[in-house]
């Protein structure tokens, strides 16, 4: 992961992981969908504030300590093994919400029935990938080629939509004043920005962000870019029509052609906003395993790809019953991620701090 540059695996990684299934939570969530391009710009800037305050934290430990070590290390071992299945079901929310964000929005844009065979390879392709290779490393690798796969499909997919955007779509800004801004912007810091959470749950990754925080500020400006486009291509297409589109990227990817040839691009649509899904769900896998070793006491998290596989797919069914459902969970699952992605590791630094002044006194 450690190279000269201050652009390496991990910066993909970054990348992967904040726009994840980002692209495809719906703009209807929105009366006014043009302070989207706001919301995102300030999602960019949380990401920084919650790398400054992660890394802050790491500091307080040895080099590959994890969140876990260092609540054990701030609230003793009884609390670090409760918060190892607390955040073990809430990882496991997590990757049950990006999957039936990518299961509503294919269905969609895709036939029903090949609907089903595509969410299947989701789940299969990151456990086959990992088995073969292993670990955080092929995940790493990974990242690399999906990131910029779907950086630069996204370039192209702006570039063949630029000529039929209407600028007016864009207008008024803050019509309805600034609360539709931040309530926007509490959607995408939780179910974006704020998942590089998944980070500290990775003592590899943990111990770079201590020495090389640059790699992670960097994949910023591509996470904003991406985001951006998304927000261009929507509203630009749909304008106040998205408030009456349950699944914007569906309807927007049947406008789109290519220059003049009227060829619709789905496929490049598909792959856009969908090669980032994979990196995430890849990562959610590995930790989730992880946690399963850590619960159980076996070493080989590989062993528990295959059942954790099955319980995410049995909970991705009995909670999502419907589009709607799917559609609105983002807005519920922003209550819940803001406990675990800001409020638990300000008490954990707040508990480690306190540590150390009472240690310096008794000393």
């Amino acid at each position: 992961m450690r190279t000269g540059a201050n652009l390496g695996s991990d910066s993909f990684l970054t990348y992967g992981v904040c726009v994840g299934t980002a692209a495809l939570i719906p703009f209807s969530l929105m009366n006014r969908p043009q302070d989207q391009g706001g919301a995102i710009i300030l999602g960019g800037i949380w990401i920084l504030a919650l790398l400054a305050l992660y890394r802050s934290i790491l500091r307080f430990g040895d080099e590959h300590d994890d969140l876990f070590d260092l609540i054990r290390l701030a609230f003793g071992r009884v609390i670090s093994k409760l918060m190892i299945y607390v955040y073990g079901i809430f990882v496991l929310l997590m990757i049950g919400k990006d999957l039936a964000i990518v299961w509503g929005t294919i269905g969609n844009i895709m036939l029903p029935k090949q609907t089903p065979q595509f969410v299947a390879a989701l789940l299969v392709i990151p456990i086959l990938l990992i088995c073969i290779q292993g670990g955080i490393r092929t995940i790493l690798h990974l990242s690399v080629f999906f990131s910029t796969l779907c950086l630069l499909t996204n370039i192209v997919i702006l570039i063949f939509s630029i000529q039929d955007i209407e600028a007016d779509y864009f207008f008024p800004l803050f019509y309805e004043g600034w609360k539709p801004l931040f309530q926007e912007f509490f959607s995408i810091s939780t179910n974006s920005s704020g998942e590089i959470l998944l980070f500290l749950l990775v003592p590899q990754i943990c111990a770079e962000i201590r020495t090389n925080i640059k790699r992670y500020l960097f994949p910023v400006l591509g996470i904003m870019t991406t985001n951006l486009i998304k927000y261009i291509v929507f509203v630009g297409f749909l304008g106040e029509y998205l408030r009456y589109v349950s699944i914007p990227g569906a309807v927007a990817s049947g406008v789109l052609t290519m220059g003049n040839a009227q060829i619709r691009i789905e496929s490049l649509v598909i792959l856009a906003w969908f090669s980032t899904a994979i990196i995430k769900f890849s990562l959610e896998y590995y930790i989730l395993t992880r946690i399963a070793s850590k619960i159980t006491g076996n070493g080989s998290s590989t062993f528990y790809l295959f059942p954790v596989g099955l319980i995410v797919w049995s909970i991705t069914m009995i909670m999502f019953q419907n589009q709607l459902e799917i559609i609105r969970f983002p807005e519920t699952y922003a209550i819940y991620a803001t406990v675990f992605q800001i409020i638990i590791p300000v008490v954990l630094w707040v508990g480690l701090k306190l540590k150390i002044i009472i240690r310096a006194r008794l000393e």
